[in-house]
């Protein structure tokens, strides 16, 4: 599907939506890093997924809404969010949609279902910590049509992408998709999740995240399967964290697995502290090794993460 739908679409619903008040929001996060590899040490200012969107939604027929959202990754250390392509920013979540009690539709850039499914159960998740180091299925794609279902059951929800893979979007439905059913409620969050040959991997993961007083507990499980070789892994995510008090939180995570590393174990700890509900400071400390050593890792880090 041509990137220049989006503006199409936008331009015939525009003016329905003149009375409406889209909101702008975005997120400053920044980190002062030490980093230490095979090489040697850098200490360096680093953009963890800094960002800029408009959303908005309004209504066009009964209790049916439309919805849009537009954002951008922007890096106000480097200047450049979109190193390969060597662009100021760099599309995140991205899309057009239909709202209504039926569920939603949407279609455009978005996080997979196998993303979304355990992106909360990450403590550490767009920092250099995140998961992605060890587990394949961090994946965010283009030409992605989506569904996600209303709440049902007391807690349950399902969510289903197709993503083009054809120059035919109603052709290649199918060819690669990711799913998942999730169940949320006050004392226990579960999602089970797969890709279907995206970018190359059938993936399956399950998650969850239990709260016990003011500690919560949160496991990730997960089996990937290389089509292109047959070779099959697995890996998992155990993490905890503790609120001290109403501003401030420990968490520890671990993350193993062969998928991505030779033997590849990620330890991380850290400490959040919320001065207000838009400004949160942070420092952690994460250890990534594998055999080969060639991808060690070691990231001493201290931050803060403001939101407007």
């Amino acid at each position: 599907m041509k990137r220049y739908l989006f503006l199409k679409i936008f331009i015939i619903f525009f003016p329905l939506s003149l009375d409406a008040q889209p909101t702008l929001y975005g997120k400053l996060w920044l980190t002062l890093e030490s980093q230490g590899t095979y090489t040697g040490t850098e200490t360096e200012w680093q953009s963890n997924a800094s960002r800029v969107g408009v959303k908005d939604s309004f209504k066009f027929y009964k209790n049916t809404e439309f919805i849009y959202q537009v954002e951008y990754k922007f890096d106000p250390v480097e200047g450049k969010a979109d190193k390969k392509k060597n662009r100021i920013f760099k599309q995140r979540n991205s899309f057009l949609g239909i709202k209504g009690s039926y569920g939603t539709f949407f279609i455009g850039t978005h996080d997979t279902a196998v993303k979304r499914s355990s992106s909360k159960v990450d403590l550490f998740n767009d920092l250099q910590a995140d998961i992605k180091n060890i587990l394949h299925g961090e994946n965010r794609m283009q030409d992605l049509l989506g569904y996600k279902s209303p709440i049902f059951g007391g807690g349950f929800t399902i969510t289903l992408n197709s993503i083009k893979k054809s120059e035919s979007f109603i052709d290649s439905l199918g060819d690669e998709t990711s799913v998942s059913i999730n169940y949320k409620s006050d004392s226990l969050y579960v999602s089970l999740a797969n890709d279907s040959d995206v970018k190359g991997y059938n993936n399956t993961r399950v998650s969850l995240e239990m709260p016990f007083n003011k500690t919560k507990l949160g496991f990730i499980y997960q089996d990937s399967k290389e089509l292109s070789s047959g070779t099959e892994e697995d890996g998992y995510v155990v993490r905890a964290s503790h609120k001290i008090n109403k501003n401030s939180k420990l968490k520890i995570q671990l993350a193993k697995s062969d998928m991505k590393l030779d033997s590849g174990k990620q330890v991380s700890i850290g400490y959040d502290y919320l001065l207000n509900k838009n400004l949160n400071l942070f420092i952690f400390f994460s250890d990534l090794n594998e055999n080969t050593k060639f991808k060690e890792k070691e990231v001493s880090a201290i931050g803060f993460e403001y939101k407007f």
